[in-house]
């Protein structure tokens, strides 16, 4: 029994690269783009002919910037002189300011710094009031808010 449960675990070792296709020793990649009203997309092919977009690498964090003149461009993810693809700094995500976000956490940084009870509720509704370690934390909070959504 012990032997015939390793030789299937062998077999399908040995026929796993054949299911995985060509697409698993090639790298894969995804085409980005924003369709004619705004929205992003991102697909396994390319967009329609005319359309701005981008090539992505899956394997690793490089992005080739298509031109709409250029058309579809070969299905090739490593780096060449005739592909150029650039880095892509995944470290820290792009996000737009928001001066909603931004006048609310103001608000609460203001009221956090009185010296007042503030009371807040739980996920079940329940109120209860902020001790100092909370009210430190919900102050950070507030500061790191206005760091990212205040101009």
């Amino acid at each position: 029994m012990k032997r015939a449960l390793t030789d299937i675990v062998l077999v399908l070792a040995i026929l796993a690269p054949v299911f995985a296709g060509p697409a698993a020793a090639a790298g894969q990649v995804v085409y980005r783009w924003v369709d004619d009203r705004g929205n992003p997309v991102n697909s396994d092919r390319p967009p329609p002919k005319g359309v701005d977009y981008e090539v992505i690498s899956t394997s690793s964090s490089m992005v080739r910037p298509v031109d709409a003149a250029e058309g579809a461009v070969p299905l090739q993810v490593k780096p060449s002189p005739s592909n150029e693809f650039e880095p892509v700094d995944t470290s820290t995500p792009k996000v737009e300011k928001n001066p909603e976000y931004c006048q609310r956490a103001r608000e609460n940084l203001e009221a956090l710094d009185q010296n007042i009870r503030i009371q807040m509720r739980n996920d079940q509704g329940e109120v209860y009031f902020l001790d100092e370690e909370q009210r430190a934390a919900q102050r950070q909070k507030a500061l790191d808010t206005i760091e990212i959504n205040c101009e």
